[in-house]
């Protein structure tokens, strides 16, 4: 499971993106993150304990989930970012569903490592999507805070002057 360092480092991104996610975006991206997060780490304790028979249903279940769940965030908040990660996330389950299905005599080393990096690619656009999601509400209550206080203090320097 963390045996190599492709997987030890996607765990790093999978927690500094949905961390700050979670610490710095606005409700939309804190609960996308919350729902990658335990889907992730879901999937990746499943794995360790389960037989090796049962895990494409474990993946294919995981990433249904995880999409449907995205969608349900992206309308209910009416969030592009999430509907953005939502159609990675399909695209994973889509690439997912194409491998577990077919024929294992038929991949050749070259479908194998176009599937590991289509589903890596799209797993990392996903947190990348979320990190930047994050980070824009962040901005943008920032920047309201900024104008709130600016305004406060204009107002207050009205008072003064007219006092």
């Amino acid at each position: 499971m963390f045996q190599s360092v492709e997987s030890q480092l996607s765990f790093v991104a999978l927690f500094v993106c949905c961390g700050l996610a979670v610490w710095k975006g606005g409700p939309a991206e804190r609960s996308g993150a919350v729902m990658i997060l335990v889907t992730w780490l879901g999937s990746t304790a499943i794995q360790a304990m389960a037989k090796a028979y049962i895990l494409p249903i474990v993946f294919l279940a995981s990433d249904a989930a995880l999409a449907a769940g995205l969608l349900f965030l992206a309308i209910r908040f009416s969030s592009l970012w999430l509907g953005a990660a939502m159609l990675l996330q399909a695209i994973g389950l889509g690439l997912h569903a194409a491998y577990f299905a077919a024929e294992k005599a038929d991949l050749d080393r070259h479908t194998l490592w176009l599937y590991i990096a289509g589903k890596n690619l799209s797993s990392f656009a996903m947190l990348l999507v979320i990190l930047v999601a994050g980070l824009v509400a962040w901005r943008k209550r920032s920047l309201r805070r900024a104008e709130v206080r600016s305004v406060d203090a204009s107002s207050l320097s009205g008072h003064a002057a007219a006092g």
